[in-house]
């Protein structure tokens, strides 16, 4: 299991030539369970525009914090032992009646 932690992909779309204007694309960002998983999609998605039009990074993010999870998962929090470094929370799949 992951501890709850995962990666938000952001976009921009660059227009060509010397002054290039970079802008958010209109398309809500794609959320991924590790920032590996999120980095290997960008790379991928970065190689369909070889000219550069598109640029992108992935951002670590707490789900934890935010309390946004992706559908059918869920936080488990485990405590071991006594101290304020014994709890760890993981996303897990959320098991559906």
């Amino acid at each position: 299991m992951d501890p709850a932690v995962a990666a938000v992909m952001i976009l921009l779309s660059c227009s060509p030539g010397q002054t290039s204007v970079c802008r958010p694309i209109d398309s809500p960002p794609d959320l991924y369970m590790s920032v590996q998983e999120c980095r290997a999609s960008l790379k991928e998605r970065l190689a369909r525009s070889a000219n550069g039009e598109i640029i992108g990074r992935c951002r670590e993010i707490d789900l934890s914090i935010t309390g946004s999870l992706p559908a059918g998962h869920a936080i488990v929090t485990v405590t071991r032992g006594v101290g304020n470094k014994t709890v760890t929370s993981y996303i897990v799949p959320r098991k559906t009646d």
